[in-house]
């Protein structure tokens, strides 16, 4: 059963409501003028606590405030009401009910059965909202409402004039067919309740499985997803370590071992042939240098593109942008060093430790906002990296963090973690006149 098919079944329900209501307001007309006919006024009035109104007045009063709310609920079941709008026609649907509940003189609630289904249908986030101890209340609430309102119990209070008292004045005959019309009307109304409330719960029901069910099949996708991207970082490391190994192995190695090798040939010809030892020195010389070319080559390659082709500045920049981009996170970045020109190596290592703590927030911290402060002081440039993400009392540096350490040691570097109130990394670079590779 799906969601459109109990609203056919509403509408349904909602005919049903507007004969039960249409046969009570001719029962009303068409009794009063059957007593009349017979003189039967007295042994009427006699029965009632108050005199009664104008039979017309009541006929008109049920057939329209019933096409009132024929017509809301038509409009709402049609038309996509902003939300606004809609809360509007669910009140003017209820006051409608109500008014219907007057008309009838008390004498039947079935139509607050039919508010109450037609509420539930056409608001399709409520099953997100209400849980099942709510289903409870509400239905607790619902029992108490349409026990209250039976005439037995409203209709004395008021003085209503009851139905049975006018059916009472037939034939035995027509009363009883008439008894059987009310009385068939009313329960064919509460069974479509019953029957729509029951199917609208197994709705429920079934959606929340399928949900629970979407939810695991996308927990277990995201467990796979993980445990790939860390397989595929790892492999990616592997390689990156085995290629950087090689071009060691093909540029220091070689030119390691041809130093050595001219180191030995210097040995020998030094006390033999100095000359000779000199021009040895020379190549040897000449293969430290090239040498030397080659390992910035290596380490150029591991730099990130973007300090290739952009100051620190700028790199960082492009990078805290993709971050933001790709994840949404709100990183607020500052940077007051001005035209500093670092050398290959420092650049590097604060782009990655910056790269690294931006990483952590995200990964392990799961922060939404990070701040990152880049000061100049008299002696060092300043680094503050700070989040909102969960704090860590004690905090137990990981591959990340010792990562961080290493790379800040190449330069001089300290790093500083504190993670109360907010988690904090502070890095503090020396200021040199020169730095060197």
């Amino acid at each position: 059963m799906t969601l459109k098919k109990l609203t056919k079944y509403s509408s349904l329900m909602l005919w049903a409501n507007f004969i039960a209501v249409y046969l009570i307001a001719c029962e009303f007309l068409f009794i009063s003028q059957y007593v009349s006919k017979n003189q039967l006024n007295y042994q009427l009035i006699t029965k009632l606590d108050q005199i009664p109104q104008s039979p017309n007045i009541v006929f008109w009063q049920c057939i329209a405030s019933t096409l009132i709310l024929i017509t809301i609920i038509t409009i709402r079941h049609n038309i996509d009401l902003p939300r606004r709008i809609n809360n509007l026609f669910i009140l003017l649907e209820f006051i409608s009910a109500l008014t219907i509940y007057f008309a009838v003189r008390m004498n039947y609630n079935g139509i607050f059965l039919l508010v109450f289904v037609d509420f539930f249908l056409t608001n399709e986030d409520l099953p997100s909202i209400f849980h099942y101890h709510y289903w409870i209340i509400v239905g607790i609430a619902l029992v108490m409402i349409f026990s209250i309102s039976s005439y037995s119990f409203l209709g004395n209070i008021f003085h209503m004039p009851s139905l049975d008292t006018y059916i009472d004045c037939l034939p035995n005959k027509t009363s009883t067919l008439v008894n059987f019309l009310n009385s068939f009307f009313s329960a064919f109304n509460l069974i479509l309740f019953i029957w729509i409330s029951l199917e609208y719960s197994l709705l429920i029901s079934q959606r929340e499985q399928r949900i629970k069910s979407k939810l695991s099949t996308m927990s277990k996708s995201n467990r796979e997803l993980k445990n790939y991207a860390a397989l595929s970082e790892k492999i990616a490391q592997d390689r990156e370590r085995k290629r950087i190994a090689r071009d060691i192995h093909d540029t220091v190695g070689h030119a390691l071992t041809g130093i050595a090798a001219g180191i030995d040939a210097v040995m020998v010809l030094i006390d033999i042939n100095p000359e000779a030892a000199k021009k040895q020195l020379k190549k040897v010389s000449v293969a430290v240098k090239q040498g030397l070319v080659d390992i910035r080559k290596t380490l150029n390659k591991i730099r990130p593109d973007a300090l290739e082709n952009y100051t620190l500045e700028a790199s960082l920049k492009k990078m805290i942008k993709e971050y933001s981009d790709l994840s949404h996170l709100k990183i607020d970045f500052t940077y007051n060093w001005g035209e500093v020109d670092f050398e290959k190596t420092t650049e590097l290592v604060i782009f990655r430790v910056i790269e690294e703590s931006v990483t952590n927030a995200l990964r392990h911290g799961h922060a939404t906002r990070v701040k990152i402060d880049c000061a100049l002081t008299s002696n060092s440039y300043e680094i503050a990296i700070s989040n909102n993400g969960e704090t860590i009392h004690k905090v137990k540096p990981g591959y990340g963090l010792t990562q961080m350490k290493e790379r800040l040691a190449v330069i001089n570097g300290k790093l500083k973690i504190t993670s109360e109130p907010i988690f904090t990394i502070t890095i503090n670079i020396p200021r040199k006149e020169e730095n060197h590779d």
